[in-house]
């Protein structure tokens, strides 16, 4: 038996932990994670942001009640393209703003309600910071020569 493997839609990234938007029954848009994806009926199990777990609800992974969650931000980029924050979830290796305001490699622990990360620094210390202090992971190369 083969796995069946989520659709390509843009935007949209099928892995636990990803956001989203999904709608709900009433016809309103929410910000969502993915909790769960089971492959064999093709669904991914949605949390929606701020709501208790009873609200989760699984949804087919062709749903038109799923869309990106940057769908807002993607017309604001177009005016100020510089100003794109990346998303990371949890276990997301980065590097993140120290309080010596020098970056340095963490991993990202968990997603905040308020966009914030919490991130633990290599050496073990456990922190939050803004999403504007974490920035993608790139191995330095002798940067300090």
């Amino acid at each position: 038996m083969s796995m069946k493997t989520p659709p390509d839609r843009s935007g949209i990234t099928f892995e636990v932990g990803a956001k989203l938007e999904a709608r709900d029954r009433h016809k309103n848009w929410y910000t969502a994670t993915i909790e769960k994806i089971d492959y064999d009926k093709e669904r991914v199990l949605i949390h929606y942001l701020q709501w208790s777990r009873r609200h989760d609800e699984w949804f087919q992974w062709n749903s038109p009640y799923l869309r990106p969650k940057e769908r807002v931000s993607l017309r604001r980029q177009g005016l100020n393209p510089t100003r794109s924050q990346p998303t990371f979830v949890s276990g997301s290796k980065v590097l993140a703003c120290w309080t010596d305001c020098r970056f340095y490699p963490a991993k990202i622990l968990r997603v905040n309600k308020d966009d914030s990360y919490t991130v633990r620094f290599y050496d073990g210390v456990v922190r939050t910071v803004k999403p504007t202090k974490v920035k993608p992971f790139q191995e330095v190369r002798n940067a300090s020569r």
